[in-house]
């Protein structure tokens, strides 16, 4: 089930077979990465992006997730509100909070750039990373972000990945994915 805004209504949330694609290449980034990471042996850069997805999973979820109007719904962020409502509570009453908006954003970089920096010196490794990383991003912001209808509305206006959206691809939902 999808968020209940009307967008969602209209268009039955977000496409799944376009969200298959999505969390296939972001399962696949963190697979190269892994396997690349453990082959350097870049201990400190697995141990970032271990640390990094931590923190991730919890203190950005409990700040965005579990007080959004999506929660429990499958979202267009990769169904982090569908997996966040699965071992985080919903907190009533309370709006989203744009620091932790801030505190994902911080996470993300640290979750892309640690295993980039842990590859540098294995092309092998690093190029395909970089190239999923890369799809990764643009899908955020070309299928959750661009057609997320409140991507300008409440809190939304002020997250950066929704500002960034409407900085390439405008106010709001061109076509219907």
């Amino acid at each position: 089930m999808a968020c209940q805004c009307t967008e969602c209504a209209e268009h039955g949330g977000p496409n799944p077979t376009i969200m298959k694609a999505r969390l296939g290449i972001f399962g696949l980034q963190f697979f190269v990465a892994f396997v690349g990471l453990i082959k350097e042996r870049s201990w400190g850069a697995l141990a970032a992006l271990i640390a990094a997805f931590s923190f991730f999973a919890t203190v950005p979820r409990t700040l965005i997730c579990c007080r959004c109007e999506g929660y429990g719904g499958k979202c267009y962020s990769l169904y982090l509100g569908k997996i966040t409502s699965m071992y985080l509570p919903k907190i009533e009453d309370k709006e989203v909070s744009m620091f932790g908006a801030g505190l994902e954003a911080i996470t993300l970089g640290i979750i892309v750039n640690a295993p980039a920096i842990g590859l540098r010196k294995n092309k092998k490794y690093l190029i395909p990373y970089l190239l999923l990383a890369s799809l990764t991003f643009w899908t955020q912001f070309g299928h959750a972000c661009r057609h997320c209808a409140q991507n300008a509305t409440d809190w939304k206006q002020d997250c950066p990945s929704a500002k960034v959206a409407r900085l390439f691809f405008g106010p709001g939902r061109e076509v219907a994915l």
